[in-house]
This record gives C-alpha cells, sequence and structure tokens, in this order.
C-alpha cells in the first residue's frame, strides 16, 4: 500500500546568535497565513538580537569609560586631599614654629627685663626704715615724718586690739608703707615654746592684720631676731614654718640702738645709725642697708632723731625705700 504524501514539507534549520530556530514546516493552504506570522515573528527577534547585541556592546564600552573616569577622578580627588591635609599640616607647624619662637623671644624679654630691673635695683643704694613692736602713740607722728619727707616705711606689727590701733594698721597700709608681723604677743618665752605654740601665735598676727586691713602680710621678723639666745627650740624649725607658708623673714643689719636703755639720746640715735653703716664690712652690704628702729609710746627720742637720719641717708645717696620683691634678704648666718 502506498503512502499518502503529507502536505507539509521540510524547510530549514536557522542558528543564530540569539538561539536555535527548531524546524519549521511550512503549510500549505489555510497554514500559509500562519507560517508568513512565525517568519515574521522570527525575523524581528532576529533584528533585536543583533540590534540589543549592538546596544549593549556600545553601552560595555560607555560604562568602561565612565568607570576608568570615575576612577581617575576618585583618584585625583584623593591626591588633592592629600595634598591640602599635608599643605595644612605644614602651615600648622609653621605657625607653631613661629609662635614657639614668639613666646622664646618673650621669655628673653621678660629675663632681660627682669635682669635690668635688678640690675638697676642692686646699683641704687638703698635704705630701709624698719619699725618694731607698733603700733603706738608713736606711729602717727613716725607716718607724719615719712610723709612730710615722701619716703616709705616698713612697720613689723604685733597684736593690738584697740580702735585707735586699728586706725594705725590701716593707715600703714593706706599711704603705701609695708606692714609685716612681729608675732602677736611679744613673750618669748610663749612663742619660742614649740613649734605649734610658734605657729599659733604666727596665725593669731596675721589674722588680725587681715581682719582689720584686708591685706595678709608675708614678710616677718623675729621676735630678738633670728639668731636670739631665748628659744629653747631650733631657729631652723621655725623658719621652716615660714618657708613652707611663703613668708620672708628679715633681720637687720643695722642699729639704731634705741631699744638698749629706755630712752636713748636723739644724737645718739643718729650717730648710731651712720656708724653702723660705715662698720659693715663691704661696699655692696652699705649698698642695702636694713635700719632697726622700734615704735613704742616710750621711744619718744627715736621720732625726734628720725629726720635727721632721713636727710643724712639721702645725702649719702640713698634712696629710702619699701621692702619689696628685689630687696635682698638681709638674714644672720649660722642660725642654730
Amino acid at each position: 500500500m502506498r503512502k499518502k504524501k503529507s502536505n507539509q514539507k521540510k524547510s530549514f534549520i536557522k542558528y543564530s546568535d540569539c538561539g536555535t530556530i527548531d524546524l519549521v514546516y511550512r503549510v500549505k493552504g489555510r497554514g500559509f497565513k500562519l507560517t508568513v506570522m512565525i517568519l515574521a515573528a522570527l525575523v524581528m527577534t532576529l533584528l533585536l538580537c543583533y540590534s540589543g547585541a549592538g546596544v549593549d556592546t556600545e553601552l560595555d564600552g560607555k560604562a568602561k569609560d565612565i568607570l576608568i573616569s570615575r576612577v581617575q577622578v576618585d583618584a585625583y580627588d584623593t591626591a588633592a586631599a592629600e595634598l591640602k591635609r599635608k599643605e595644612a599640616a605644614e602651615k600648622a607647624a609653621k605657625e607653631e614654629v613661629k609662635v614657639s619662637e614668639e613666646v622664646k623671644e618673650l621669655k628673653e624679654e621678660r629675663k632681660k627685663s627682669s635682669e635690668d630691673i635688678k640690675e638697676s635695683t642692686t646699683s641704687i643704694k638703698k635704705a630701709y626704715l624698719t619699725f618694731d613692736d607698733g603700733p603706738s602713740s608713736n606711729t602717727d607722728r613716725i607716718l607724719d615724718i615719712l610723709d612730710e619727707y615722701n619716703v616709705k616705711g616698713n612697720f613689723f606689727v604685733i597684736g593690738r586690739f584697740s580702735d585707735a590701733y586699728k586706725d594705725q594698721y590701716r593707715r600703714i597700709i593706706d599711704e603705701g608703707h609695708v606692714i609685716g608681723m612681729h608675732s602677736y604677743s611679744h613673750i618669748y618665752t610663749e612663742i619660742y615654746a614649740s613649734a605649734d605654740a610658734f605657729t599659733a601665735d604666727l596665725n593669731h598676727v596675721q589674722y588680725v592684720i587681715y581682719d582689720v586691713t584686708g591685706y595678709a602680710p608675708n614678710i616677718y621678723r623675729f621676735p630678738g631676731g633670728s639668731s636670739n639666745l631665748v628659744s629653747p627650740v631650733s631657729m631652723l624649725e621655725f623658719i621652716d614654718i615660714l618657708d613652707k607658708r611663703g613668708i620672708v623673714y628679715y633681720d637687720w643689719n643695722v642699729n639704731s640702738g634705741d631699744a638698749d636703755t629706755s630712752l636713748l639720746g636723739k644724737q645718739q640715735i643718729i650717730d648710731n645709725v651712720f656708724t653702723g653703716i660705715k662698720a659693715l664690712d663691704s661696699p655692696e652690704e652699705r649698698n642695702e642697708v636694713m635700719i632697726l628702729f622700734h615704735d613704742l609710746a616710750q621711744k619718744t627720742t627715736t621720732v625726734e632723731a628720725l629726720p635727721a637720719v632721713i636727710e643724712g641717708l639721702q645725702a649719702q645717696g640713698y634712696v629710702i625705700a619699701p621692702i619689696d620683691d628685689y630687696t635682698k634678704k638681709i638674714q644672720y648666718p649660722n642660725v642654730e
């Protein structure tokens, strides 16, 4: 029996970049339109695939260019940022060096200025008039004389509670004189009994002066001087107490002698002062003299001798000065 012929006919097999197109059969008659439609779809697919491949390739190339440009820009930005950082660091280092040099110059100027002041003050002959044991009924007279000669004195005071004495504490400060401590009680056996007793007395006199004047003194004169033989305790122990509190003590290198008797004559006081200056061992010592007087009610001849002492010192080229930070620490050697 003969086989019936098929009305379908093999067409072709097509391979493309888009994939394999399966075997297509052309259909005669009514299937012709379907075949045309399939072929049209195939052509469109091929066109889209080839066109798409070209676009992708083109886009891939542009993307690479963009990527390379981005890397280059990022590298440039990083380099620029690093350069700015280095420039800023160099500028900061230069500024630091400049500031350091300015600070160094300022310190050198201050040092030079301080040395100049020290040199100028040490080259001047200075005399310090010091008055122990006040205030007293003679304090106002002493202050009046100092004011008349326009010079400043140094008052090492003890504890007083009378309203009159409080006014004198204030006047000493208000008129630009120096106020220092000379103990509260001035009773040797009490002050020098122990370190605790000395500290209590020191606190007391410092508080009294501060309470009345608003000023806390930082200079001290030991009753009897730092070399007194009354204290049963080493004076070094008391000196250490002062040092720890930043208080400087002063002795004297010229004694008016007004404490030697109840009432020394006026001329004797004057002679003692200038004889004492001549007796100093060296010109350096004579350039800075600290003279001991006493401010007590019974020391009337001290007040009377004061104008002649001031005039005599000035005639010898002395500047009568208040104790300050540049004052030589006139203290007895070999204190025990």
